[in-house]
């Protein structure tokens, strides 16, 4: 029987979300280098094929998502039982989904209307089902809080991917080097899996019911999360072209490139971290409104900063034949920063066990976002359904604070507290760029310019609003905190 080591809590999170940023920045700076390269050798309705399959893998994994690695995370005591449960699971998940794929890679090339959609299809059923068999031990190190080996996994495998892609679309010039980028990081990750952490997983079956007690309602939620992140590129790829899928899918990513990036990485070691502390209620509240202050005064103004330079941002990425792509990157850019904004707080009623509540939710936002489309994509086109997103987006915000206040008794007025400032900040900064803009041209020197006079803004705004409230807690009073340690110990 192992028990989540006793760790500061402060320090195991700002260590964890370092390595985890770190990460997570090392493996999209590897990305974009390669979008860079690959978006001047293959076309828009290239990336489209791949695009596709994509979609449709992450469909039917959303339906089989039976939340292991959240199960071994957040329980208190585990045993070899439980976590070799929990691989045999995910094993089982696999399994299905790869079973699925082979069986409705046709209909997935019928609805696409795309020929060269089954045969990737059947080549990443292999690649999901060998995943799944990966070392389990990955979840134990993130367990004990050594969030410096999944870094290394996920970088390494990362480069191995990008380098093969890269060199493959020099010859092939088309989708199967994005095949190849994508088999060759599933190959990657497995075997390093096992050649980097020493648990050894093996079949059993003794604590199904008890992982499935605590993950049921999770795996409701994980359906809705993938509907609400994917369901308006499923749509896209019915409604549009190859070329505008292809640039709704591209663009889509680099929108969301900071704050997917950002965000997600600081709140994957909160929910180990806040695990170790569960039953200190007010520790418990305190540390998850620190955490919403520091993620939104990042992720607010990298969303709203690359809305106001998608032009400049994607024309220097990207390349002139992506220019289409810019209004995609800059609504994406809000709908990601939307998306982080109350994270934390959904993360607590995840720990205190309000899975039900939590998939109820996410339900919720996908209604809203389903209805808004409807009245939106007719006026808009593709635009609309990422409008429509950030509608739902922000209904689902609305009701977790609330639902965090009604179950956790985090106060309504503490969580908009920590949100006010960087928000309003961020919003300015959107409209100072954009003034900017219309004195500058549309080159490098230009997005420089506008980058370091937002973050100049930005920082000024957030400076006097946080004297004005009165020093509250967040990223300036953890700097503050930080350098006046560093002056004692000097």
């Amino acid at each position: 029987m192992t028990m989540k080591p006793a760790v500061d809590a402060r320090k195991s999170m700002i260590s964890g979300a370092l390595w985890t940023v770190s990460m997570r920045w090392g493996m999209k700076l590897l990305g974009l280098v390669s979008t860079i390269i690959l978006a001047r050798l293959i076309l828009p309705q290239e990336y489209a094929v791949v695009a596709m399959a994509m979609l449709v893998v992450g469909l039917i994994e959303s339906f089989l998502d039976f939340g292991t690695d959240t199960a071994v995370l957040r329980k208190d005591y585990i045993d070899d039982d439980y976590v070799n449960s929990a691989w045999s699971l995910k094993v089982l998940q696999g399994a299905f989904v790869a079973v699925l794929l082979v069986i409705g890679a046709y209909f997935a090339g019928i609805y696409f209307g795309d020929e060269r959609v089954p045969p990737v299809l059947w080549i990443l059923a292999g690649c999901v089902f060998l995943a799944s068999t990966g070392n389990i031990g990955m979840t134990l190190a993130r367990r004990n809080l050594n969030f410096s080996l999944d870094f290394k996994l996920q970088v390494t495998s990362k480069v191995i991917a990008a380098i093969l892609t890269i060199s493959a679309a020099f010859f092939l010039r088309d989708y199967r080097a994005l095949v190849l980028g994508v088999v060759s990081g599933y190959v990657g990750g497995w075997i390093l899996s096992y050649l980097m952490h020493p648990y050894r997983p093996r079949w059993c079956v003794k604590a199904f019911a008890d992982i499935w007690g605590v993950t049921r309602w999770l795996m409701l939620s994980s359906i809705a999360g993938f509907m609400l992140q994917k369901a308006d590129e499923l749509v896209a790829a019915r409604i549009g072209t190859s070329h505008e899928f292809g640039l709704y899918n591209v663009g889509a990513d680099i929108g969301q490139m900071p704050t997917g990036e950002i965000g997600p990485a600081i709140l994957k070691s909160l929910l180990p971290v806040l695990s170790s502390i569960q039953n200190e209620s007010e520790r418990l509240k305190s540390g998850v409104l620190k955490v919403l202050a520091i993620v939104n005064a990042v992720t607010l103004p990298a969303g709203f900063g690359l809305a106001a330079v998608a032009l400049p941002f994607t024309l220097a990425v990207l390349g002139e034949s992506w220019r289409e792509a810019a209004p995609i990157v800059a609504l994406f850019g809000i709908a990601g920063a939307a998306r982080v904004m109350v994270k934390p707080l959904s993360t607590i009623l995840v720990l205190k066990g309000f899975t039900r509540c939590q998939s109820r939710i996410v339900w919720i936002e996908f209604v809203v976002f389903a209805l808004s489309a409807v009245v939106l994509v007719p006026q808009f086109h593709l635009l609309g359904l990422i409008v429509a997103r950030i509608a739902g987006t922000l209904t689902s915000a609305l009701l977790i604070i609330y639902e965090a206040h009604r179950r956790c008794y985090v106060p309504v007025q503490s969580s908009l507290n920590m949100l006010w400032r960087p928000l309003c900040s961020a919003i300015t900064m959107y409209f100072a760029i954009k003034w900017m803009q219309q004195f500058i041209s549309t080159s490098m020197f230009g997005l420089v310019a506008e980058v370091v006079a937002g973050a100049f803004v930005y920082g000024l705004l957030m400076l006097i609003s946080w004297l004005l409230s009165g020093k509250p807690v967040g990223v300036e009073f953890e700097f503050v905190r930080f350098v006046g340690r560093r002056r004692s110990q000097s």
